[in-house]
């Protein structure tokens, strides 16, 4: 089975800890470029990873007929362009959430990635964490009666603003731009598109440029998500919280290890996190929380990339998010709670 050829394009945190590991020993793909002009980066590659070649420009990564994969993980700003750059050079794509800024451009990218024939996949890697998959086992083996709330939160304290680009004013910068694509994958995965959406957007730190702080309400029929981020949270409550009328459910802390990118034998975290299925206020049981499948995202990428399907799920839930983001802004700007109208593919 031929292995496919990938370029990696930026080394930041996201190509270091989520594309590299998982990639770089597959058996089925083969790194051959890494794009960085970052000294201590490209010294770290030829240490750590040779014989990846380090280039300096995207246009050697989009000329070269032996790649397949073009792997975007670059600053926000570009990923449009680069995005519609290598799907017009016929390369199979993934990219960085944020996506893109409007539903409208994530459509076009979507339209021209069909027409040539190539997958566009967004790199919604929580899907794979542990206790989302701990969640989606629980609702399929246990009855919460009636579901009457669902929390999805991302709180830290990380008081300073610093010179990160989440903190500066660029485009698509900010916690919600940084982390509302996460939860809201999370709700439209388990409960599908809602009704109504009402977003707020914060600045809560000291000298903030851009939003560290939103609260998102997705409304369904007599159920309610509420997703957030915070980075003043000294004390955070669940990372996940289900309600329902015979049973709830409550997770907190993050997943322990973080990302698992290599198949093991164990199926839990031994992570001791608080984990709580509780039937009254009384009759509690511990959950043990599932081990993240994060390289599952490679493995499938490269069956779908094979099998050339024509039905792609992870691309009418990468469209949603688009779109209830988009909303989302809106809400925020008109400062209320504002309808979810249906949309076309």
């Amino acid at each position: 089975m031929k292995k496919m050829i990938v370029a990696i394009i930026g080394y930041g945190m996201s190509g270091k800890y989520f594309h590299i590991p998982p990639l770089y020993t597959h058996q089925n793909y083969t790194v051959k470029y890494v794009m960085t002009t970052n000294q201590s980066r490209i010294a770290e590659l030829n240490k750590e990873f040779n014989p990846i070649q380090i280039i300096s420009n995207y246009e050697t990564a989009l000329l070269d007929q032996e790649v397949d994969l073009i792997v975007i993980a670059t600053s926000n700003d570009v990923h449009y362009s680069y995005t519609k750059l290598a799907l017009e050079h016929f390369k199979h794509v993934v990219v960085e959430k944020p996506f893109v800024e409007t539903y409208k451009d994530a459509l076009e990218l979507y339209q021209l990635a069909s027409k040539n024939k190539r997958i566009l996949r967004v790199f919604h890697n929580r899907r794979y964490d542990g206790d989302i998959l701990t969640i989606k086992e629980l609702m399929k083996t246990h009855d919460f009666g009636n579901l009457v709330m669902f929390k999805s939160r991302f709180d830290t304290y990380d008081p300073i603003v610093n010179n990160a680009w989440r903190d500066q004013n660029t485009l698509m910068a900010g916690v919600f731009y940084d982390l509302a694509p996460h939860l809201v994958h999370h709700a439209i995965e388990l409960f599908g598109l809602p009704e109504k959406i009402s977003c707020s957007l914060f600045l809560d730190r000291k000298d903030a440029l851009v939003d560290d702080h939103f609260e998102m309400t997705l409304f369904y029929n007599h159920f309610s998500c509420f997703l957030g981020a915070d980075k003043l949270s000294r004390n955070p409550g669940p990372r996940f919280e289900l309600v329902g009328t015979k049973a709830s459910y409550a997770k907190y802390g993050f997943d322990q290890p973080d990302c698992v990118h290599f198949k093991t034998n164990e199926h839990y975290q031994q992570s001791g996190l608080k984990s709580i299925l509780s039937l009254t206020p009384s009759d509690h049981h511990d959950i043990p929380i599932r081990l993240g499948t994060h390289y599952e995202f490679y493995d499938k990428l490269f069956r779908d990339i094979e099998m050339e399907i024509s039905f792609d799920e992870d691309k009418n839930y990468a469209l949603d998010v688009i779109y209830i983001m988009e909303q989302a802004l809106i809400s925020n700007a008109l400062e209320k709670t504002i309808p979810i109208l249906k949309i076309e593919r």
